[in-house]
């Protein structure tokens, strides 16, 4: 029950809504039991002999009884989506905004199209519960208590069992929690599983068919699919059951109302008038529980759901960022950057990404750190940007422990060209503008033409407006690398990443991409990770990593003389024998 209160407190943001739904939904009702006590009334008269004109009146009232409520209806039905956009709306950036807290060490152990379910399908599903059975409920307390007390003034006995059968029929679907619960939380497993199942074959399709796998993936697909089909039946099969226990329910409810107010009239306690409002009033009371059962059977998916919301809510961040952060320190000159016996273990244990790494970069200078694959060069990256925090040692910015900063500022006074460009769906002009979103179409030109981008971007159809496709899937590898490049300038921070930014291009756009950086690195302070040696030759510093340790320091020349692990490195790559 306790998802079930935290849900509540969304309803709580939009209190207001959810008070005039009521309120719409109260007035509804209103006209369905006005229009069933002149019914009653009609039929009251037609008892004591009265004529057709006697009771055409009751049913003018009647017939505008039910024009006023396909009115109130219509209005309803609009007001509900603008609610449920407004809620859902709200969740949603509740949700992203912690998942963006996380930050990348939370989305590398999570699968993106289980995420993905879970903030667009998954919360869609919350709906029926927040915008529907909630509201009916406060709606039903207000009219049911209304015709409760109404027909107790007629007749104690029928007005306390209509009280109680409404009460039972908002308490038993509660009951059956306990035995749908573990149904309705694997149902959405599966279609979560589905759904990233699908999600991995589509980006993964050019693989899939180059090694003629397509088959393969097809019948696991297929097998995730019937597994969905399956709970879902399963799960169906629960809640027709517990939709037919409800409707049992209200009608045995009506019909023993009907029963004893009829027993009563007879031997003459009810007086025979109130007769036809017990018949008309009984229905008007089963028509809002069979709603109010509607409405639960359809949050099923939305509830299942709310456990793995609350887990992202409640996850405690790694990163945490100081009360009162600086965002000063970096505003004045080049920045210094210094690791002091830097131990770092993803996932809180297990070997050392980096093991007792201490650097030290000097204002405006160029060092190049270099390694074997998964010596840690990208592992000081991530920490430099807050990703991760040490588990060891400190980082130093401009003298300044790096945990001191603002987080939103340090990550601001940094550049970083990564090896794997990621371009997002729109155009040209949007993916640069991330890196300032305030920067004019000038400035943005300026950007583009100093990272030797500006040629081929006239060239396409629509130049900077010309939309690229999802991951920049219309452009050639070394286009991508020159955006990212153009991104990284038009961002002008003082502390510049460069992570392999050329490993991914051919021979030729390698020239004029290194041409670009060779400029780029100017008045700034600028680590180069390398896997092409000759590329960071004229570096101030290099730095060597061998297997997550700090192995050698000096300058291209120095470490060459020293005939180790750089030479090597050199060596086995002058011999293209694949190492970096």
């Amino acid at each position: 029950m306790g998802a079930y209160g935290r849900l509540l407190r969304y309803v709580a943001a939009i209190r207001s809504e959810v008070a005039l739904k009521v309120l719409i939904g109260v007035a509804i009702s209103a006209t369905y039991i006005g229009q069933a006590l002149v019914m009653a009334k009609a039929v009251s008269v037609v008892f004591v002999g009265g004529s057709v004109a006697d009771i055409s009146r009751y049913l003018v009232i009647a017939l505008m009884a039910v024009f006023l409520r396909g009115y109130l209806t219509r209005v309803m039905e609009s007001y509900s989506k603008v609610m449920a956009a407004k809620v859902k709306n709200k969740i949603r950036l509740t949700i992203f905004d912690k998942i963006l807290r996380l930050g990348p060490s939370y989305l590398n152990n999570k699968r993106s199209g289980r995420v993905q379910s879970l903030v667009l399908d998954g919360i869609e599903s919350l709906e029926p519960f927040l915008v529907y059975y909630v509201p009916q409920i406060i709606t039903i307390s207000i009219t049911g208590l209304a015709i409760g007390i109404y027909l107790t003034l007629l007749d104690w006995v029928t007005g306390a069992i209509i009280i109680v059968a409404m009460l039972l029929c908002v308490i038993v679907p509660y009951l059956t929690v306990p035995l749908v619960s573990r149904s309705i939380v694997t149902y959405w497993s599966s279609y979560a599983m589905l759904n990233a199942q699908y999600v991995d074959a589509m980006q993964g399709m050019t693989t899939l068919q180059a090694f003629k796998a397509s088959r393969v993936k097809g019948v696991e697909l297929a097998d995730n699919a019937l597994a969905f089909y399956r709970q879902a039946i399963r799960n169906t099969t629960f809640s027709l059951i517990d939709s037919g226990l409800m409707m049992i329910l209200t009608s045995i409810a009506a019909s023993i109302t009907v029963a004893i107010a009829a027993f009563r009239t007879d031997i003459g306690i009810i007086p025979i008038i109130a007769v036809s409002a017990f018949l008309f009033l009984a229905v008007e009371c089963a028509r809002p529980m069979a709603d109010l059962n509607n409405y639960w059977h359809n949050s099923f998916l939305g509830l299942s759901v709310a456990k793995e919301l609350f887990e992202i809510v409640d996850k405690n961040l790694e990163i945490i960022e100081k009360e009162e952060p600086d965002r000063t320190s970096l505003d004045l000159g080049l920045p210094s950057v210094h690791f002091s016996e830097v131990i770092f273990a993803y996932h809180g244990g297990g070997k050392p990404a980096i093991n007792n790494v201490t650097l030290d970069i000097k204002a405006g200078e160029t060092v190049a750190l270099v390694g074997r694959s998964g010596s840690g060069k990208s592992t000081i990256v991530n920490l430099l940007l807050r990703f991760y925090d040490p588990s060891q040692g400190k980082i130093l910015i401009n003298g300044v422990d790096i945990k001191d900063y603002s987080i939103e500022y340090l990550q601001s006074k940094i550049a970083v060209v990564f090896q794997d460009t990621y371009l997002f769906q729109g155009t040209i002009a949007e993916n640069l503008r991330m890196a300032r979103p305030d920067a004019d179409d000038n400035t943005v030109m300026a950007a583009a033409k100093s990272a030797g981008a500006h040629d081929f971007i006239m060239a396409l159809s629509d130049g900077y407006q010309t939309i690229i496709g999802e991951r920049g899937a219309t452009l050639s590898g070394g286009e991508k690398q020159r955006l990212a490049i153009a991104r990284a300038i038009l961002k002008d921070a003082p502390l510049l990443i460069l992570d392999e930014a050329t490993s991914n291009v051919d021979a030729k756009s390698e020239a004029l991409i290194q041409k670009t950086l060779e400029s780029l690195t100017r008045n700034r302070t600028t680590i180069i990770i390398a896997h092409r040696l000759s590329t960071i030759q004229h570096a101030d510093k290099i730095y060597v990593l061998d297997e997550s340790n700090l192995a050698e320091t000096g300058t291209h020349h120095e470490l060459l003389q020293l005939k180790g692990v750089y030479a090597d490195l050199v060596d086995a790559q002058r011999r293209g024998d694949g190492h970096e």
